[in-house]
């Protein structure tokens, strides 16, 4: 991952962690559907694309299997003033 996609995933998991209180114990290639329910996956894409201001379809939640491939998928498509430092 590159450092932008690093930074957007340690924020999906401060989202998770301290916004939703889920507890995501997944390492950054871990299928996120492994280690929560369908609810609490929708509730993480909702809140990552209200904080970065992207909105992702259903293919994209397809190939976004990993926090990994969520974090690529948004650092690509967010604008940059959204995007942590």
């Amino acid at each position: 991952m590159t450092g932008v996609e690093e930074a957007v995933a340690r924020e999906i998991r401060r989202i998770a962690r301290d916004e939703l209180r889920l507890a995501v114990e997944a390492g950054d290639g871990d299928e996120l559907a492994s280690s929560l329910d369908s609810l609490a996956l929708l509730s993480l894409v909702v809140a990552v694309e209200d904080r970065f201001h992207v909105a992702l379809t259903e293919e994209d939640a397809a190939h976004a299997r990993s926090l990994a491939d969520l974090a690529r998928v948004v650092a690509s498509r967010a604008p940059p003033e959204v995007l942590p430092p």
